[in-house]
């Protein structure tokens, strides 16, 4: 998942109008307006409310308290919601492009927004689609709707599943069934390669290409299993692009532990994601768990939750790391009844590079990525690339590595199946192998190991003869 640094910005405008005798002593009032800024990209939004700029605190871009606006004499709190609730709709929407790998071009934002705020309209739109693409896409729109309404799908397979309707569309809007079919895989890697690349200025990585490939399998084993075609020669089709192993991020024990030791002083921000974040590392929850974490699902040794992206029922049992951090709020009271000071996903994504830089996080990690045969090498500081992702990650791989058998890891991270835990084994491996190592170091300690190795050798030697 991609990180979309963005600014949201709210501001009043007031436009200067010509004064009547009647309004030359009034205070004029003004627009709010809404600026988003992110990648390069910039768009405005009207909020449907007047406000007094006087009765405006820039510093906070929402209306001071107690204030009324507006002829309807409309409280500030009201306002403050609503302003609250629309930058929450837009990170929202980010949180989808950032899941779906996909940086939005402004015309995409303003128009998932607009399909957040007035869905009436897209419905309508829908029903007078153009009929020379329906032979696949009135097909797909099913699909859709079926996964939707099943409650099998999370908010980032919705968005993954309509980016994947854009790039079937960009192909040929009369695409059908039959054209994938007898296309097969190579359709794909051949346009997602190389026709993105010329309107776009840029070809999809091999690794997206496989995984969108694999997802419209999922669509035509839908689509074969419901009748509306006979899919087999594409879905034993094997994808050949060259890819690179993702490195799994995480925080090693001791970077752990330096975290939640660390005294940020007076960045009271920075200390508390720092506990949201601790706290996952040390309950393997995922942020959209930790986020809905009530007091009601936590008694005085275990979690008891429905997680939100599986419905996994888990009952995860607290230590004393994660006990402390729980204890530190247990007096302070949180919208909800929630448990924590959990903030948006983005923002917090964004303090845990603050945060990790400032910890002295930055081991160098080395990705590798190919667009074709072509291959493509980055190397970053680790605190670049942590997310609120990495916390389940560092649990798992450090629960390994402490010995903690795997099928018990996985009755408190949900996981079903051990090929889904097999990168965090490779780590566990690869860290005993390096423990192995330390033997090799022995004549640091005073002990030659030649020599102590020829001396046993020729004592077994002596107690043979």
């Amino acid at each position: 998942m991609i990180a979309i640094k963005r600014s949201i910005s709210f501001g009043v405008e007031v436009k200067k109008k010509p004064e009547t005798a009647e309004k030359k002593n009034k205070k004029p009032e003004g627009r709010v307006r809404c600026v988003i800024v992110w990648q390069g990209q910039r768009v405005r939004l009207s909020v449907n409310h007047n406000v007094n700029p006087d009765n405006w605190e820039k510093s906070i871009q929402r209306c001071k308290a107690k204030s009324t606006h507006g002829k309807n004499k409309t409280p500030a709190s009201v306002i403050n919601k609503d302003l609250q609730d629309m930058e929450d709709l837009i990170n929202s929407i980010f949180m989808r492009f950032e899941e779906a790998d996909h940086i939005p071009t402004k015309e995409e934002f303003s128009e998932a927004y607009d399909r957040q705020v007035n869905p009436e309209k897209y419905i309508e739109k829908e029903k007078e689609a153009n009929p020379a693409d329906e032979p696949l896409f009135k097909i797909y729109d099913e699909f859709i709707k079926d996964g939707t309404t099943s409650g099998r799908w999370s908010e980032g397979t919705l968005v993954k599943c309509r980016t994947i309707r854009k790039h079937l569309r960009s192909i040929s809007p009369k695409l059908s069934l039959n054209d994938i079919i007898k296309g097969g895989v190579n359709l794909f890697i051949e346009h997602f390669g190389k026709v993105l690349d010329n309107f776009k200025n840029k070809g999809l990585a091999n690794t997206t290409i496989k995984n969108d490939i694999a997802f419209v399998k999922v669509f035509l084993r839908w689509a074969q299993e419901h009748g509306y075609c006979d899919a087999s020669p594409f879905l034993y089709q094997k994808v050949k692009l060259k890819t690179a192993e993702k490195p799994v991020i995480f925080l090693t024990k001791d970077e752990l532990m330096k975290v939640y030791d660390f005294d940020f002083g007076q960045k009271n921000y920075l200390s508390q994601v720092r506990d949201v974040f601790c706290f996952c590392c040390f309950t393997s929850l995922r942020y959209s768990d930790v986020y809905n974490l009530r007091r009601s699902n936590i008694t005085d040794t275990e979690i008891h939750i429905t997680t939100i992206k599986t419905h996994d029922s888990l009952t995860i049992e607290l230590n004393r790391y994660s006990r402390a951090i729980l204890d530190k709020y247990a007096d302070i009271p949180f919208p909800d009844d929630k448990a924590l000071p959990v903030i948006t996903n983005q923002k917090m994504n964004d303090y845990l590079k603050e945060m990790g830089k400032i910890c002295g996080i930055d081991a160098p990690i080395t990705i590798t990525r190919y667009k074709g045969t072509k291959r493509y090498d980055k190397t970053y500081k680790k605190y670049e690339l942590l997310s609120t992702h990495c916390a389940r990650r560092t649990f798992v791989c450090n629960a390994i590595m402490l010995g903690i058998p795997t099928n018990i890891v996985m009755k408190w991270t949900g996981h079903s199946d051990y090929a889904t835990m097999k990168p965090y084994l490779d780590i566990a491996d690869d860290v005993r192998r390096s423990a192995m190592t330390a033997f090799n170091r022995i004549e640091k300690f005073g002990v030659d190991g030649d020599e102590s190795v020829k001396n046993n050798r020729g004592a077994k030697s002596g107690a043979e003869n």
